[in-house]
């Protein structure tokens, strides 16, 4: 952007190049002179132009003026909207108001304390939204906090422009205590194949290689001690092969949604949370949401790009062999989803089953090796 205000040209190409030598020649400094589509076009200082204006006068040549431009130009035009400054400075106003006010109030750390009584602690305290922030007492704060909620072993309270947040630290809760004397057995968790047992205290129920269901006894709470059956807490460690299944059944006839190269755009702009305006509702019946959000900080404002694309249904016929990898990937990736944070995976394959019908169901399966117990 040029500091100086310039006043833009353009000539015809045919003896164009003659015309800037000439005004060069005559001490006038040039600037973006380019040749284009039969044009030239160039930019000159606009205590120059009135020069140019009447050199080209005086040998009856054509020309355009492109209008006018630079850092002075468009401080000139903003200058002249008043209207335009007034609103801008009232909307500073209001924002720099907004922005010392508390709007936002978050609690972070709750297990077992309720939200509503912190809140009902900040209440007591004053502390609401649209107080002012550089009026609230964080140490005062987190004090009544810690000394009205016994479960509270710390709190601490930070100010993060117009949010207030609360990080509650609740005090560990006492270990549950077990009664080993209690003939209490070991049962299954899950179904699997037993691979091995470890027994502390009680009697083993089921062998290795036995199939075990959910629910079913592994370990009974009773043990013979001098011959004597004494009952008490069964306790031990029972491993198994666990089985985790994926399916997807192929359609030779399936309906597709496919977008049809129609969108709209709507956006939606909201100040402090409150939206302005109407919701955006999708022009389509069926259609495809992709979502943007924008924030203009420091200011509370966000705007949300909502961009609705148009599907439309369409009958495709598939081949079960072009699928079959597509298929066995979808299978697994569900099978996938079920096993635990990282699980040994000790096998995995799949099969094709036919359905009644001719249809065909790809099942996809994955062995590992699991505590049960």
């Amino acid at each position: 952007m040029y500091l100086s205000e310039y006043t833009g040209f353009k000539i015809p190409s045919i003896n164009g190049h003659k015309m800037i030598s000439s005004l060069i020649q005559k001490n006038i400094i040039l600037k973006d002179v380019r040749a284009k589509d039969g044009e030239i076009t160039f930019r000159a200082k606009k205590n120059e132009s009135k020069k140019i204006i009447a050199f080209f006068g005086e040998i009856c040549y054509t020309y355009k003026t492109t209008g006018e431009s630079g850092l002075l130009f468009l401080l000139k035009c903003f200058l002249k909207r008043k209207g335009l400054i007034a609103g801008i400075l009232i909307l500073c106003t209001v924002f720099g108001l907004i922005n010392s006010r508390l709007n936002v109030i978050k609690v972070n750390g709750l297990k077992t304390v309720d939200y509503a009584s912190i809140v009902r602690i900040l209440d007591g305290a004053g502390v609401k939204k649209g107080v002012y922030t550089k009026n609230i007492d964080k140490k005062h704060l987190e004090y009544l906090i810690t000394s009205s909620i016994d479960r509270v072993a710390f709190a601490s309270v930070k100010i993060s422009g117009m949010t207030l947040i609360v990080n509650i630290y609740e005090e560990l809760p006492p270990p549950d205590l077990i009664d080993m004397t209690d003939d209490v057995p070991l049962t299954a968790t899950k179904d699997g194949v037993v691979t091995r047992i470890i027994t502390f205290q009680g009697t083993p129920v089921v062998k290795i290689g036995e199939a075990v269901r959910a629910g079913d006894m592994l370990i009974a709470p009773i043990e013979n001690i001098g011959g004597i059956p004494i009952g008490l807490r069964a306790v031990g460690d029972v491993y198994a092969k666990v089985y985790y299944k994926g399916e997807v059944v192929f359609f030779k006839d399936r309906i597709v949604t496919v977008r049809t190269g129609n969108y709209k755009l709507a956006s939606e702009v909201q100040i402090c949370g409150l939206r302005i305006g109407n919701a955006p509702v999708s022009p389509y019946t069926i259609y495809d949401e992709e979502i943007e959000l924008q924030y203009l900080s420091p200011l509370p404002v966000k705007i949300t790009r909502h961009r609705y694309y148009e599907l439309k249904a369409e009958k495709i016929n598939s081949v079960f062999e072009d699928e079959l990898q597509d298929l066995i990937k979808r299978a697994a990736a569900k099978a996938r989803a079920q096993l635990m944070d990282g699980a040994e995976i000790s096998d995995e394959w799949y099969v094709i089953r036919n359905d009644a019908g001719g249809g065909k169901t790809v099942e996809y399966y994955y062995e590992t090796e699991e505590k049960i117990s």
